[in-house]
């Protein structure tokens, strides 16, 4: 079983993986509350949230471990913690070009991140105060992709400009430091267990340190530098469908061993 994570973006992100993946693979990619076809959320939503939201949603699905994470950006964080609070369910964690607690840790950033930061929850928080007058929609600013192939654009036309998902956008922005924390007081990994890490072509010196934190992870950790931006499994699908399909044979490879 095979679970994709985004932040401020929904499935549709994972429009070319998903499908290949299904070949030889069972794949959920996973709406977090108020974005894509999830319904929307009144409370505070954290990191916590998001693996509590996953477990349940296994559960009732009745789907069962091993499982194989994959999350990109933030979702690298909110996977993170569900190894963490799950290391017998986790068999592999792919990180592609994820973020290191750090970055949303208050007491890590310098003046630039500060500014940086304090700009997007300005961005985020004038989309949900405006969103029911439909500002948001008359200046092109959805949440999440601007531009993906048809017909998946035109989901993004509608599923982009709902309040909903500017208020899903804004609180997790607005309470990413307490997910951070979150994960930093949680349970290191299995040092046994086996990650991948995807790191973009940045260029940002913290952002290099940070990719270099994530890959001591483990004792079983492997970084892989692509020549690729932000967005490694929508520019570079290819690399993250071999990826992760090597990790699904690893995994079959050892219940064969069991067997």
């Amino acid at each position: 079983m095979t679970l994709t994570v985004t932040l401020s973006c929904c499935s549709i992100d994972w429009y070319y993986i998903q499908p290949q993946l299904s070949k030889f693979c069972r794949v959920i990619s996973f709406d977090r509350a108020g974005y894509g076809w999830s319904t929307a959320i009144e409370k505070a939503y954290t990191s916590e949230d998001v693996v509590s939201d996953l477990s349940e949603i296994l559960e009732k699905l009745q789907i069962n471990p091993p499982y194989i994470l994959v999350g990109h950006s933030f979702g690298g964080l909110n996977m993170r913690l569900f190894a963490s609070k799950y290391p017998n369910k986790v068999a592999a964690l792919i990180l592609i070009d994820s973020v290191h607690e750090n970055r949303y840790l208050s007491a890590e950033w310098d003046t630039v991140r500060r500014k940086m930061h304090r700009k997007n929850l300005k961005l985020f928080k004038f989309g949900y105060l405006t969103s029911g007058l439909g500002l948001p929609k008359l200046l092109k600013l959805p949440v999440g992709r601007k531009q993906l192939p048809e017909p998946y654009q035109k989901y993004i036309k509608y599923i982009g400009y709902r309040s909903k998902s500017y208020e899903a956008v804004f609180k997790e922005f607005l309470y990413s430091e307490k997910s951070a924390m979150q994960l930093k007081k949680s349970e290191p990994l299995n040092l046994n267990l086996s990650v991948t890490i995807l790191s973009s072509n940045n260029i940002d010196p913290i952002w290099i340190k940070q990719q270099k934190l994530l890959s001591n992870l483990t004792n079983n950790t492997v970084q892989i530098k692509t020549n690729n931006n932000h967005s490694i499994h929508l520019e570079n699908p290819e690399l993250v469908i071999d990826t992760i399909s090597r990790a699904v044979k690893q995994l079959d490879d050892n219940m064969s061993l069991l067997c």
